[in-house]
């Protein structure tokens, strides 16, 4: 039985590493297992900082009896002519999925981040090619008969309200070496990606020019992880359409971490921050992450003692994602929505 691993060849995010990680799990636990570039990117040059993964490729998947075939959300469609295989479809970043991106644009977002695309007329214009979409490829029968794997609680919940189908839990894990929290010996600025809330951090700074914030842009992973064990905050405004992998290597480092309670981050399975920690997002987001900023700097030290649960949840990542793989792949507890733990 052989496990083969659908991942865009040459892409450095979040979502292909979990894919390296999958595989380097399989193996790790005694099973053969492969990744498979997706058609178009075969001629990328393989992601020099997945190397230390035990991740080989194969040419092409073997669709036979008792073997598995994953693919991100994204690529759907290259389960479309499986016969024999085992098709699953991993939710790694469900918001942004084809067949939910719409949904986001229409509920997710707030009203900061609102454009022309995610009001009606063009919303009701963009369901409907979604619907066509969804009957013209094939992708509503595909996910109607796959299997659904998803890496996290919030995107088990979306499956299961908009699929009517039951996911099985498959996180990730954070592959920083966790540092020594202190407060001491950090900058008092605030980190943040302004890949997940551009809009809101600039109406942030706007208002609040006295505070230090700091893009996390334009930078390789060692400088990243070398501006979040520097940084006395990181600031996490987006909209959390997985369990986002920043806020848990900024908590890695030792920064006290702060959430806006949205997708994955509104819920305690995800993000088991405290509850003081996560950030309300109406009426004001922008108000309401003043606030939670203006209390935890006012004594950061407690906060930082507060976080130690969620630090040490990070920090067991690895062995509960192995415990994971072996549920849902060697003895296919499929199902399992990671609320009790495995």
């Amino acid at each position: 039985m052989t496990t083969y691993v659908y991942y865009p060849r040459g892409l450095a995010t979040g979502g292909p590493e979990a894919l390296h990680q999958l595989v380097d799990s399989l193996r790790r636990q005694g099973r053969e297992a492969f990744l498979v570039p997706v058609p178009g990117t075969e001629g990328a040059p393989r992601a020099e900082r997945y190397a230390h993964y035990d991740a080989p490729e194969a040419p092409s998947v073997v669709d036979a009896e008792g073997n598995d075939v994953v693919v991100p959300e994204t690529q759907a469609l290259l389960l479309r002519d499986l016969e024999h295989a085992r098709a699953f479809v991993w939710w790694l970043s469900i918001d942004y999925a084809p067949r939910f991106v719409i949904e986001r644009a229409g509920r997710s977002t707030l009203p900061i981040e609102r454009t022309r695309m995610s009001r009606p007329p063009l919303l009701w214009l963009r369901h409907l090619k979604r619907a066509l979409r969804g009957w013209r490829t094939g992708e509503d029968a595909i996910l109607a008969r796959a299997g659904h794997l998803v890496q996290s609680h919030y995107a088990w919940n979306h499956v299961h309200a908009h699929l009517g189908r039951v996911g099985t839990i498959l996180s990730d894990y954070t592959p920083l070496a966790p540092v020594a929290a202190s407060v001491e010996g950090r900058a008092p600025r605030i980190a943040y990606n302004p890949a997940k809330s551009a809009v809101i951090m600039r109406e942030l700074a706007r208002r609040r020019p006295d505070l230090e914030l700091l893009p996390l842009r334009g930078m390789t992973g060692d400088e990243v992880a070398e501006a979040l064990r520097t940084s006395l905050v990181y600031l996490d405004l987006g909209t959390h359409p997985g369990k986002d992998r920043m806020p848990r290597e900024a908590a890695a480092m030792g920064a006290i971490v702060l959430v806006a309670r949205r997708g994955a981050g509104a819920n305690d399975v995800d993000v088991p921050l405290p509850w003081a920690h996560k950030v309300d997002v109406l009426p004001d987001v922008v108000d309401a992450a003043i606030g939670v900023l203006d209390a935890v700097l006012s004594d950061p030290a407690a906060a930082l003692a507060a976080q130690e649960p969620y630090r040490a949840r990070v920090a067991g990542e690895r062995e509960r994602f192995d415990r994971e793989v072996a549920a849902a792949f060697v003895r296919r507890e499929l199902g399992r929505d990671g609320v009790a733990g495995l």
